[in-house]
């Protein structure tokens, strides 16, 4: 008997409408016209005999059919996804490493990791997946995270890499080659602010023992990697984790406003599910990583001359 299936092509059109919940954004994303996109659901809805979305104006509102008809076609789209680069690449992607990295990490250090990986095991395959730091290992489909916390995430096996540590930083323009006079001075330069770790000033400033009686007052900025190009540009002093500007004050276009760092209470962990622990991959890049950087750390750069507080 013939299968009933909708074409596939009416499945990508419906994908992309839930996504964007506009048909032109969604003809737009696919590569093809608005009113192709509005042809393709027309006639999928009248395959079903189900209306899947509710028009109001310009919006769309998926109906309760379409989003429950969306969660089963979204993951065999998925699985069907998967099959077809299993068959490009010649093998199951499930024996393909994944590995998260944080955007900034992976910016800044990841590259040297990866490409020692490779070559010391070139039969290794690996994606990299940008990830956040309070990833939940349970429901991840990661193998291997690098990540920055206290060592406790749930359903996960961690090994502390090394502490964060916080540095005070500017341009050339705003600090003295000397740095800052003492701590109080901090106080009269706009401060840069992390929306992400808004509580990063506060920690220092408490750290340092500076008293302060009003508002931290400076532009609110969403990533690292964005406080860092704009503390280079002069808008003002940024507290970062020291790992990630030691390239930019060896070379200069940073200065640190003090000669010292002070621990955040946070440090960066390799870790892996506790489901992945009996992989044969798992256990090769585990074993290579944690013996590789306690032997020479030699992904991160070199560290600057500033001592711990």
């Amino acid at each position: 008997m013939r299968r009933f299936l909708p074409s596939l092509s009416a499945l990508h059109a419906f994908d992309a409408s839930v996504r964007h919940l506009n048909f032109t954004r969604a003809a737009e994303d696919i590569g093809i016209t608005q009113s192709g996109i509005s042809r393709q659901i027309r006639n999928l809805e009248g395959f079903l005999g189900l209306s899947l979305f509710e028009r109001s104006g310009p919006r769309l509102i998926l109906t309760e059919s379409g989003a429950t008809y969306y969660e089963e076609v979204s993951r065999l789209l998925g699985k069907l996804e998967e099959a077809s680069i299993d068959a490009v690449r010649g093998r199951k992607t499930q024996g393909i490493l994944k590995i998260g990295l944080p955007p900034t990490l992976m910016r800044r250090w990841g590259a040297a990791v990866l490409t020692a990986f490779s070559s010391t095991h070139p039969q290794a395959w690996f994606e990299v997946y940008p990830c956040r730091h309070d990833l939940e290992f349970a429901t991840s489909e990661l193998d291997f995270a690098l990540v920055r916390g206290t060592g406790n995430w749930s359903g996960a096996r961690s090994h502390l890499l090394f502490a964060e540590e916080l540095v005070v930083v500017g341009s050339p323009e705003l600090l003295p080659a000397e740095g800052l006079p003492n701590d109080e001075a901090l106080l009269g330069c706009p401060l840069i602010q992390n929306s992400a770790r808004p509580s990063l000033w506060l920690h220092w400033l408490r750290g340092a023992g500076v008293s302060y009686n009003s508002r931290i007052y400076g532009p609110r900025l969403p990533t690292t990697d964005m406080i860092i190009e704009c503390a280079i540009r002069g808008m003002g002093l940024a507290v970062v984790p020291e790992i990630h500007v030691r390239e930019e004050i060896a070379e200069g276009r940073l200065r640190p406003a003090f000669r010292r760092r002070q621990p955040s209470g946070e440090s960066f962990y390799l870790c892996y599910p506790e489901s992945r622990i009996g992989s044969a991959g798992v256990r090769a890049f585990r074993d290579w990583f944690l013996a590789e950087f306690q032997r020479q750390r030699q992904f991160l750069p070199p560290a600057p001359g500033l001592h711990q507080r």
